[in-house]
């Protein structure tokens, strides 16, 4: 933003803990890619216009505010991919630009939150009372990740355009080298933490008709993932123009590459701001806890009771395991749901019981 910028946004995309990429460093050698549902893909391309339509609502208040460039409206479409489709509402009705900003990044909080609420639930066995529908199916939905804004493309460094009808390939994960003819000083992956599966990427396309003649209006230029093809356009332009267009690009999901063509000579500018990627499975944290005291049995029926000791804070109780003094043959168990043990002992000898907890929680949670 200018810094003459009348609205100053007092969390930034950057500092916000939600979903925010952290560096995970540079990637030796590219992921094993799954095939990425189509529907899911197709949904995240269905949320991720939506989200577009509710930023691009305040464009025109940004510019009379004297806001220029593009950084608020990554920054507001990654909040609002970050949270359920359902509450984008609150933001459309905001009534002015600092309003939305505010109101996207509670879609945001509240997203995490019922990311919580149903890591909660899985973990203890009951269901989430709300969940967001941005967490979507555990094994199909894809996660958006927003970057901090990197060039993949920029075919104005090698100097000559882009010729009509020729295909250029690219990889949607990395920047510089033969992508942009230069070091562009960033890369996509290295902000993905994790392993990760890139279905596709958020990206501002821009083609630049400075200067180039030959064709009429009407010219396109159509985006697909490397080895495939389509029939759509991406974005429409005429002679002259220097016009962008954000969306979705897809990308092949072998490695990371997707393909541009367009009917007329032009030069490519694509900025990565965001990337969808495969479910990420997360491991749960989960400690033990201490023995209760030990438990004599009944000496006329060989059994006893004991309880293990209650989770810490944030934890649940996920499993309860008991001891026999180290004669696990001969005892046998029930499970209590309130974390008690009733034991039965088959053995000869006198013994005393005790059990402990296993409790687990999401990572992060307090």
């Amino acid at each position: 933003m200018n810094t003459g910028t009348k609205i100053r946004f007092a969390i930034s995309l950057l500092a916000l803990s939600i979903g925010t990429a952290v560096s995970a460093g540079p990637r030796t050698s590219p992921p094993a890619n799954p095939a990425i549902d189509a529907q899911a893909l197709a949904r995240a391309e269905a949320k991720f216009g939506h989200a577009l339509e509710i930023v691009n609502q305040f464009k025109a208040q940004a510019t009379a505010e004297g806001i220029s460039g593009d950084a608020w409206r990554f920054e507001m479409v990654g909040y609002l991919m970050q949270g359920a489709e359902a509450d984008f509402a609150a933001v459309s009705l905001a009534r002015s630009l600092a309003d939305a900003m505010s109101a996207s990044i509670a879609v945001a909080r509240a997203g995490k939150a019922a990311a919580d609420v149903s890591g909660s639930a899985a973990t203890s066995g009951s269901s989430a009372s709300s969940v967001t529908d941005g967490l979507g199916s555990a094994t199909t939905d894809l996660v958006y990740i927003p970057v901090v804004p990197c060039r993949i493309v920029d075919t104005r460094a090698g100097g000559a355009a882009v010729p009509a009808g020729t295909v250029k390939t690219y990889a949607a994960t990395t920047g510089g080298g033969a992508n942009v003819g230069h070091a562009s000083g960033c890369t996509v992956s290295g902000q993905i933490p994790g392993t990760y599966d890139v279905a596709a990427v958020a990206a501002n396309v821009t083609v630049d008709e400075s200067g180039l003649t030959g064709f009429g209006a009407g010219s396109y230029l159509q985006i697909y993932p490397q080895g495939g093809s389509t029939t759509t356009s991406f974005m429409n332009f005429g002679p002259n123009q220097i016009i962008a267009n954000a969306g979705v690009v897809s990308v092949n999901q072998v490695n990371s590459q997707f393909s541009v063509v367009s009917n007329a000579a032009t030069q490519i500018i694509v900025d990565a701001y965001g990337v969808f990627i495969a479910p990420q499975p997360t491991a749960l944290e989960c400690t033990n806890t201490a023995y209760s005291a030990d438990v004599p049995l009944d000496t006329t029926t060989r059994t006893g009771l004991a309880s293990a000791p209650a989770c810490p804070t944030g934890y649940t109780r996920v499993a309860t395991m008991p001891d026999a003094n180290g004669d696990f043959f001969n005892l046998a168990t029930a499970l209590i749901d309130d974390g008690s043990v009733f034991m039965r002992y088959t053995g000869s000898t006198s013994v005393t019981f005790k059990v402990r907890g296993k409790c687990c929680r999401v990572p992060g949670r307090n």
